[in-house]
């Protein structure tokens, strides 16, 4: 969510008395959506690169089934955005066949669906930022299905630290916004 003034915060998806430490640290730390997306980058990449290495043509059909999902979603809320793209990511880490990989990354569910919404409530509405995501994901699906470890990673450590860039863009210029209204208004 964006505050007028205040910034780019994450907003809650799940109630308030399911809130773990981890949940409250980001509620109450906006700064650390950035630290996240450093631990979704170091992941995110590894899972990639081990799924176009080990995935097996049941995982290939189960990323396409929810790349396919993501990508023909239509119009829809941001939330439900949100749960289809974090689904393709979950669904690359579960072919990576690392059982210890696959569990951190669940155990991280509610902070990696704040991060997934905090993108995609503030840069799919954007219709520059929205086909650049597009893109990465296909490349991602595209690595991963074809079997290139390498680029696999680099695909969605691309995804990730660009995302999170556009991110503190918006912060910036939210930023500027504020700073330039206060000018104006102390010149009244």
């Amino acid at each position: 969510e964006t505050a007028h003034g205040r910034g780019s915060f994450v907003t809650r998806l799940a109630p308030r008395e399911h809130t773990t430490p981890m949940m409250h640290l980001l509620s109450s730390q906006p700064r650390t959506l950035y630290d996240l997306f450093e631990v979704r980058s170091v992941l995110e990449a590894e899972s990639a690169r081990l799924a176009a290495l080990r995935g097996t043509p049941a995982d290939f059909v189960l990323i396409t089934r929810r790349y396919e999902e993501m990508t023909q979603v239509g119009e829809c809320d941001a939330e439900t955005h949100a749960r289809l793209d974090h689904a393709f990511h979950l669904a690359i880490c579960e072919a990576s066949h690392n059982p210890i990989l696959v569990h951190t990354l669940q155990s991280l569910t509610d902070l990696l669906l704040s991060s997934v919404f905090a993108s995609v409530n503030n840069l799919y509405h954007r219709e520059k930022e929205k086909r650049t995501i597009d893109r990465q994901h296909a490349r991602l699906y595209n690595a991963v299905l074809g079997k290139l470890p390498d680029q696999a990673r680099r695909a969605a450590a691309e995804h990730t630290r660009s995302v999170a860039e556009c991110l503190r863009e918006i912060e910036r210029e939210e930023q500027r916004l504020v700073r330039a209204t206060l000018r104006l208004e102390g010149w009244k």
